[in-house]
């Protein structure tokens, strides 16, 4: 008896630290193209909308994919209806604050949301998993935007042989205010296809190879010989932090 109590409290330890945020409910797949697709998952006629991207894409360097999400003017570049990603604090790689702003089309007034993000990697996968969440008292509310009242997510890179990655992109956002049914279902459709095609576009850029991080592991088959550059916008305080915690923490921080 003791035994399966045991078991059962490992695996609900372990269902705990996943980022699956979605509920039970059905995934309904709406886009299949170019190699990405996109799903959505209703709640009835609640206003949280649940939706989902997955795509396999070329990925020339496994240390592309920290350079880049370090860069917040080229993550607002791949977000689709993201207009600005600005830099409130940076605690350490592993846990850093944002305020975010959306451009949506006209009449519709843009939103905003101050957002929690943290970073971890999987140590058996050696995935790179990016969860974020609301933190409502992370930047005060503008006159020009309407504050989302919920948005939660992640993104999810999950390397394969040298060269592919497969990355999903998953959020639960509840846009607030009046927002058309029609835009609310572009919303679902749009935002995690076209993310996930301008990040395939941006990714292997010179300017995101072969630099070092320090935070987190690169898989032994993606690894290559010779030297790496330092980041470059990396900050004194930054880089102390990296240095005093461990380079693949195993939980979100």
């Amino acid at each position: 008896m003791i035994k399966k109590l045991t078991t059962l409290l490992a695996v609900l330890l372990v269902l705990a630290a996943m980022p699956a945020l979605a509920s039970d409910g059905e995934w309904v797949l709406v886009t299949d193209r170019d190699g990405i697709q996109v799903f959505r998952q209703d709640d009835g006629d609640s206003r949280l909308k649940t939706f989902r991207g997955v795509a396999d894409l070329r990925v020339n360097d496994f240390n592309a994919i920290g350079a880049l999400l370090d860069d917040y003017d080229a993550v607002a570049s791949f977000m689709h209806m993201v207009s600005e990603i600005r830099d409130l604090k940076r605690n350490s790689p592993f846990q850093r604050d944002v305020y975010v702003t959306t451009r949506l089309p006209w009449p519709v007034k843009d939103r905003d949301a101050p957002l929690r993000v943290t970073f971890y990697q999987e140590r058996d996968t050696l995935d790179l998993v990016m969860p974020f969440s609301l933190n409502e008292t992370g930047y005060p509310q503008q006159k020009h935007y309407v504050r989302m009242p919920q948005m939660e997510g992640y993104y999810r890179f999950s390397p394969g042989e040298p060269g592919k990655v497969q990355v999903t992109i998953e959020v639960v956002l509840d846009p607030g205010g009046s927002l058309p049914a029609w835009l609310a279902n572009i919303i679902l459709r749009d935002i995690p296809y076209f993310s996930l095609r301008r990040l395939q576009r941006i990714i292997n850029q010179p300017r995101f190879q072969g630099i070092a991080h320090g935070y987190y592991q690169t898989p032994g088959a993606w690894q290559k010989s010779g030297d790496v550059r330092e980041v470059a916008d990396a900050t004194r305080e930054t880089k102390a932090n990296a240095s005093a915690v461990s380079p693949a923490p195993l939980a979100p921080r």
